[in-house]
């Protein structure tokens, strides 16, 4: 069995970071796991696959939670329903849509937006959020 290994420099070009970064991370702790072979670090293309594909599907941030909960218990919201409810009804509007947007872009995704007329007769038309059904993923 052969493992792959790519250097720092190869890692940090990938990530579009630099490679003092990287060195920074190692000192926190931070980051995919490597190996220091002397003076060299090289990093598994294993670990870094199991490291990025950890960041896409992580939603664990803060106010996650709160909205997953919100919408579980009233089936689906507005974005301003979410907001007033949630996280204080402090957060700015934007901040709230970027919580959104990351859990629907989650895999597996774990809200969805569905576009709604409010009126029969208007064409006015309004998001509607609600949490992903593990059979609709």
């Amino acid at each position: 069995m052969t493992v792959t290994l790519i250097t720092e420099a190869d890692l940090a070009a990938r990530w579009c970071m630099s490679a003092k970064t990287l060195q920074r991370w190692r000192m926190k702790q931070i980051g995919p796991e490597y190996l220091k072979l002397g003076k060299h670090v090289r990093y598994p293309l294993e670990a870094i696959a199991e490291y990025e594909n950890q960041t896409r599907t992580n939603v664990a941030f803060k106010g996650a939670e709160e909205i997953l909960l919100y919408l579980q218990q009233t089936g689906q919201a507005t974005i301003e329903q979410i907001r007033g409810a949630c996280l204080g009804g402090k957060k700015p509007r934007h901040q709230i849509h970027t919580h959104i947007y990351r859990l629907m872009r989650a895999t597996p995704p774990k809200v969805k937006a569905t576009q709604v007329c409010l009126d029969p007769d208007s064409t006015v038309m309004t998001t509607l959020y609600s949490v992903c059904q593990d059979d609709e993923q």
